[in-house]
């Protein structure tokens, strides 16, 4: 990049007119980019907004696979299976489905359009764990929130951080959240949690949040 003589020679009259310790010529020809979250917004744990990508080898024979399958008001299916041999897991509704060779991500998708192209769901949430990868901590976001998966653990950080972490809920949400832990729901009053610290609790790694959809 070529600079104009007079160009140069006015920059460096300005330079010498700022104080020492002050910002420099820089900052005042690139613009400042505004890092403070916005006020509504609660502190989370530094982390704790970050999608996980743990987790990304391929399914094999003998792992053992945890699928959830939520869709509405549905009937949640949850499902507890070894990969065989030929790389297949037994769903409910649909059979053998070869899950080998996927990861839990690519798993996901595919059992997804598999229960939406046999008609027995339009827009299914789905979830597949394997306990024999070596993973961070996790806690899962589904539901009527605007980014649905999983998301890193980060010791501190309650359940009205993680949906907002999760970019918040969607229009079409209730003002209920259930809180799934070791196989036991419990449900949260959304504005409750935002305004009320002893409503609002820890999560642990593990921990499912669905928000309700509202059905008015």
């Amino acid at each position: 990049m070529k600079f104009h003589k007079h160009s140069c020679l006015a920059m460096l009259a300005l330079a010498s007119l700022l104080p020492s310790g002050c910002a420099g010529i820089g900052d005042f020809l690139q613009p400042r980019q505004n890092t403070n979250p916005p006020s509504w917004a609660p502190q989370l744990p530094p982390g704790s907004a970050t999608p996980s990508t743990f987790g990304s080898r391929p399914l094999r024979q003998d792992d053992t696979v945890t699928v959830s399958v939520r869709a509405g008001a549905a009937e949640p299916i949850e499902v507890l299976d070894i990969v065989d041999s030929y790389g297949n897991i037994t769903l409910p509704h649909i059979g053998e489905f070869k899950v080998g060779q996927l990861t839990t991500s690519e798993a996901e998708k595919a059992i997804r359009e598999s229960y939406i192209k046999n008609g027995l769901f339009t827009s299914p949430d789905v979830t597949v764990l394997c306990k024999d990868m070596i993973q961070a901590a996790e806690y899962f976001m589904t539901g009527a929130i605007n980014k649905k998966g999983s998301f890193l653990f980060k010791d501190g950080i309650t359940l009205w951080q993680a949906i907002v972490a999760a970019g918040d809920v969607t229009p079409f949400a209730s003002n209920k959240v259930k809180l799934v832990r070791n196989g036991v729901s419990q449900e949260y009053d959304i504005r409750r949690i935002k305004t009320n610290k002893s409503d609002n609790p820890l999560l642990l790694p593990g921990d499912i949040i669905e928000v309700l959809e509202s059905w008015l």
